[in-house]
């Protein structure tokens, strides 16, 4: 029988795809790559179905392997990421914007894949920084409301572990972490969410034919109504397991919102889904 094993994860994913990209990602897939010679790199510039240029990747080899040089993607032609890959792991300064493309909405330095420098990211005029190390948040961490007030202090020691934190709300009163921070939630618990998957997914019949399995990642949006929207694939075996996943996740009920500097937002969160044929 073929099922459908779920898992449930918050963390940011950065995807590395060996060549050929575009044939095994279900999104590329669909857009026209242009290859060419730029100097040192083979850059790869990826073109939706209306010739709108979605993305540039850079790559030390032609055979489009290893990832190295710049990187940039667009969004509805406004700039979205923008950064550089070396040995095939971002490295460097990488800057996120906003989706009109005309602010800094997230400020990362990474060591080859791993977090490391300085990071600052804005939530809607509000802001949190502070500093990594080789993937651990160090030292002193600090979040601002929009009108420059302490929301939080929090202090990391070298091992990451956070030492000691304070928290305020916007009339400086001290407050606990969850009065300003918390997660969308899924009604019941992730245990519910996970029994909804298990019996709203459908194995497609092409996919157990052909024994294909695999995860299926997606990240998606929690709008301040509890409403699922913005689900994107970021990683799936083929786009049969993709659809389906996507399918159950659009129709998802009973999520409640996140809140951030204790305003209730829009959040994203990663998903992924493990789907496996039992013989």
């Amino acid at each position: 029988m073929a099922i459908a094993k779920i898992g449930f994860a918050q963390q940011d994913t950065t995807l590395v795809y060996n060549s050929p990209m575009y044939t095994k990602d279900p999104i590329r897939s669909k857009w026209h790559p242009v290859v060419k010679r730029v100097g040192e790199f083979y850059q790869v510039t990826f073109y939706d179905r209306k010739d709108i240029m979605q993305e540039v990747i850079s790559f030390e080899d032609k055979d489009l392997t290893v990832r190295k040089g710049p990187y940039i993607s667009y969004n509805k032609n406004n700039l979205r990421e923008k950064g550089n890959y070396d040995k095939g792991h971002k490295n460097g300064e990488w800057i996120t914007y906003t989706n009109d493309g005309l602010q800094e909405k997230k400020i990362e330095n990474y060591s080859y894949g791993k977090l490391d420098g300085k990071f600052v990211e804005y939530w809607q005029g509000n802001k949190e920084e502070g500093s990594y190390i080789n993937g651990k948040k160090t030292g002193s961490w600090k979040f601002t409301y929009k009108d420059g007030k302490t929301a939080g202090e929090e202090a990391y020691d070298e091992g990451g572990n956070k030492i000691e934190a304070k928290y305020y709300d916007k009339n400086g009163n001290k407050v606990k972490y969850e009065d300003l921070f918390t997660p969308p939630t899924y009604k019941g618990g992730i245990r519910e969410f996970y029994k909804y998957l298990s019996s709203e997914i459908k194995y497609p019949a092409q996919s157990a034919k052909q024994g294909t399995q695999g995860t299926v990642l997606l990240s998606f949006s929690v709008k301040k109504n509890g409403d699922v929207e913005a689900v994107n694939i970021e990683k799936a075996p083929n786009n049969e397991l993709a659809l389906e996943a996507v399918r159950v996740l659009n129709m998802s009920p009973d999520w409640m919102p996140g809140k951030m500097f204790g305003e209730v937002v829009n959040v994203r969160y990663n998903i992924p889904i493990k789907f496996s044929l039992n013989r």
